[in-house]
């Protein structure tokens, strides 16, 4: 359940008066809550969402549930890259978590987050390990640190609408979860139910998440094809059940060669975060507006 907040601890977190804070209350720029008592309170996600969209300091982030950051300089994205890779390769878990949600509380977009900062850092990191300047292990525990870090800025996000639903995996034999994690990430962050099914998920099995959920979207990331036959025949199938349930499939990852794509029926290629941002947001501008969830319920009335 998302933690609680009178008006004096957003407040504080954010270095501004209480009589201020419950103005902005009164005038609906913030949302709140009562409790069986009759005061007011925040929820977490609602404070980050008014933070983000106002441009505010946070000078309290503990209070937001938020790490302390270690640089007040880093509300900016240009040069956060670099000091991404030096901290992963460091070890330094809080300044990771602080150049990330610094950006985050800054009003950043997750997807020029990950675009623009967290995949040069692991693309740096993995020349640096081809040229022998970072051991396996420093890539290994990186990811690690990544994933935990990606976790929590998951649990900050308001909590999206739970008519659009979209499914996400790697395919079978494909082990890496960063990309697909990220994608989760950034389809949540525009109001999609995105939930990620897991990494290396057999495409029989795809395609009875997509049957039992009829979800509008279906993400895969594809980073790895161990036997590129096998991939066509089970894609297919996956397109098959998707059309049956008017479910988009969207791609991406660097397994995907052009030549692959051009045998493939999908309804997008996302080569960045953006990208699929961008594709998320056509979910909630289509011409019958009405959930399918909804849709389905009135057709079986």
């Amino acid at each position: 359940m998302d933690q609680l907040l009178s008006p004096k601890q957003v407040a504080e977190a954010i270095g501004t008066s209480e009589s201020s804070l419950k103005r902005w209350c009164d005038l609906g720029l913030l949302k709140t809550v009562k409790t069986a008592g009759g005061h007011r309170r925040i929820s977490v996600h609602e404070a980050l969402r008014f933070v983000r969209e106002q441009n505010h300091a946070v000078v309290e982030p503990h209070l937001l549930s938020m790490p302390a950051t270690t640089d007040r300089r880093a509300r900016r994205i240009e040069g956060s890259a670099e000091r991404l890779t030096e901290a992963l390769l460091a070890d330094n878990q809080q300044a990771c978590h602080a150049i990330v949600f610094d950006l985050f509380l800054a009003g950043e977009s997750i997807s020029r987050i990950f675009d623009e900062v967290v995949a040069p850092a692991f693309r740096s990191i993995g020349e640096k390990w081809e040229c022998h300047e970072a051991e396996v292990y420093q890539e290994r525990c990186s990811c690690q640190i990544m994933l935990r870090l990606l976790h929590d800025l998951r649990s900050k996000q308001v909590p999206p609408n739970p008519n659009l639903v979209a499914l996400g995996a790697t395919i079978e034999g494909d082990q890496y979860d960063l990309p697909v994690t990220m994608a989760e990430i950034v389809l949540r962050s525009v109001d999609c139910d995105a939930r990620l099914l897991g990494t290396s998920i057999p495409f029989d099995s795809l395609v009875k998440a997509v049957q039992a959920h009829s979800p509008e979207l279906v993400w895969l990331s594809v980073s790895f094809i161990a036997d590129e036959a096998g991939f066509m025949e089970g894609f297919q199938r996956l397109s098959t059940a998707a059309s049956k349930t008017r479910t988009a499939i969207v791609v991406g990852g660097r397994a995907l060669t052009s030549e692959i794509r051009t045998r493939l029926s999908y309804s997008a290629f996302c080569d960045t975060m953006r990208h699929l941002e961008e594709f998320g947001k056509t979910l909630r501008r289509q011409p019958d507006s009405t959930p399918k969830k909804a849709r389905n319920t009135r057709k079986n009335a």
